[in-house]
């Protein structure tokens, strides 16, 4: 580089950015500055200054690194780095410029970043790993916001396709990607968004984020056999109403990982008692606490026999508290069911106090969740021809029924009382028959046309109904009565059975749970 070079580049900045002071050597500042950045010896905390003296390693005791900074040493940056040519890293370039490969808005991704926690450990210099672009058949994807800890790999997908329409959530294609070594693991989206683009094409971007549970040990393995993550990448398009997924294979994205970017978790099992106050399920027990960079995961158990879920984006959601007052939401993956043996289930929840070593407790807040018994609980005897009403005593409700009959299409139907005249549910209960259990294995036996065609009747069939499913009390008709219908063979007596099924618990407790050893 030539002395002159950087002399009228220096004079041009300084006439356009009204008489800043800036290094003497602007390029050899912007070329050292991307190093220093990804070393974590540089602090650019929000509104930097840069002096007319050699640049220096500048530590602070909590560096911030926002995704948007602000102030004249900044314009300097992105004058010299954007305009001048100077080569930069994926991971520094990122941040200015969302990410590599699709020029996404910045705003969107800050505020992305802030509700999964990257943002929190970005402030606090633990980096992503780098990004990594694949560009096959007018599909541009990126790989951005990679993290992996010693029980999860978190990643974001960038996509801009002319394969489907993104915006379309409906559509019956998508775009997946999945770990396909060693690091395979559990997982699934949490999170979904189409973002508009910062340049001129128009093009939108499908952001999604994952979130793959690991075994342990694997990480270990990992890390021990080499480097390289491969991601698999898929194209999968539903068919035939749903019944069939055909899969194409896209390529494979290879992501190299530094062992230095992996921070060990820090894990407590605190066996503590959580009282819900459910005649069922008296109490849940929280196993174990993981506190990791972006997220932390509760480890809770329930009794044998029962499963529970929570709700996840209304106002009864759990949430965690920190003893400074911040808020961390709950953020499961998929559907939100992460189960595991013995009827242990998975919390997890964005963003993290990792980085916070002045919290010394965590308040878990539980607004509400659902339960309910895998095994009918109640058997009873209903001869079609026996005496109505009936009252049944089933856990604690009563339930009257009204009628039953033997409807020629296949199912035994039964008239269930209304607490009012405008019900539509008999909510946390299902009812069932003992004959009928097999009836599926039966059809499901004799081949896949003959099962295919005997589930799309049960559709027909639910509509004709005017239900949402079977073995449930429901009336979207103004009947004057409760509907229930339960595949079933034609009998002159059935064993009813009935089973405790999404019923609904308010809760509202607070359980603090301390981080201290």
């Amino acid at each position: 580089m030539s002395r002159e070079r950087d002399t009228d580049l220096k004079a041009g900045l300084e006439q356009a950015l009204e008489m800043i002071s800036v290094p003497e050597s602007l390029f050899q500042f912007a070329e050292e500055l991307p190093g220093k950045f990804d070393r974590g010896e540089l602090a650019l905390d929000g509104n930097p200054k840069i002096e007319s003296q050699p640049i220096v390693s500048i530590r602070s005791k909590r560096r911030k690194i926002p995704v948007v900074f602000k102030g004249t040493a900044v314009a300097v940056i992105l004058v010299v780095t954007f305009f001048a040519g100077v080569t930069i890293s994926p991971a520094f370039a990122s941040l200015f410029r969302g990410v590599p490969g699709i020029d996404i808005a910045i705003d969107w991704l800050k505020h992305i970043r802030e509700q999964d926690g990257v943002q929190t450990a970005m402030n606090h210099d633990y980096i992503p790993i780098d990004p990594v672009t694949m560009k096959i058949d007018g599909t541009i994807i990126t790989i951005s916001d990679i993290y992996l800890t010693e029980e999860e790999l978190l990643f974001k997908s960038f996509i801009q396709t002319d394969a489907f329409d993104i915006t379309d959530g409906s559509s019956p294609v998508s775009i997946w990607i999945s770990p396909t070594n060693t690091l395979a693991g559990q997982g699934t989206t949490t999170s979904s968004s189409v973002i508009p683009t910062a340049d001129s094409s128009g093009k939108p971007v499908l952001q999604e984020t994952y979130k793959y549970q690991l075994s342990d040990g694997v990480v270990k393995q990992f890390l021990a056999q080499g480097t390289e993550l491969e991601l698999e990448v898929t194209k999968r398009t539903v068919t035939d109403e749903g019944r069939n997924l055909d899969i194409q294979q896209m390529g494979t994205i290879k992501v190299s990982i530094q062992p230095d970017k992996l921070l060990h978790n820090k894990v407590l099992e605190p066996k503590q008692a959580l009282p819900v106050g459910d005649f069922d399920l008296k109490e849940l027990s929280l196993e174990k606490v993981t506190i990791q960079p972006t997220t932390m995961n509760l480890i809770l158990k329930g009794p044998e026999g029962w499963y529970y879920e929570f709700p996840r984006d209304d106002e009864t959601a759990p949430y965690l508290k920190d003893d400074q007052g911040r808020e961390y939401r709950y953020d499961p993956s998929g559907s939100g069911l992460l189960y595991y043996e013995g009827g242990k289930l998975q919390l997890p929840f964005s963003s993290s106090v990792y980085f916070e070593p002045n919290v010394r407790s965590l308040t878990l807040h539980i607004g509400s969740l659902q339960v309910g018994e895998f095994k009918p609980s109640e058997k009873l005897e209903l001869p079609l021809n026996g005496e109505f009403p009936r009252t049944i005593h089933f856990k604690n409700k009563e339930i009257v029924i009204e009628g039953a009959d033997y409807v020629p299409e296949g199912y035994l139907h039964l008239k269930i009382k209304k607490d009012s005249p405008k019900q539509k549910r008999l909510k946390g209960v299902s009812f069932g028959i003992v004959e009928g259990e097999n009836i599926t294995e039966k059809f499901n036996k004799v081949g896949t046309e003959t099962y295919d065609a005997y589930r799309k009747k049960q559709r027909e069939d639910m509509k004709s109904f005017h239900v949402n499913g079977f073995g449930i009390a429901e009336d979207y008709s103004k009947s004057d009565y409760l509907n229930v219908y339960i595949p079933a063979p034609k009998l002159n007596q059935y064993t009813l059975t009935l089973s405790r099924t999404g019923d609904s618990i308010t809760v509202n407790r607070d359980y603090t749970v301390s981080l201290m050893p």
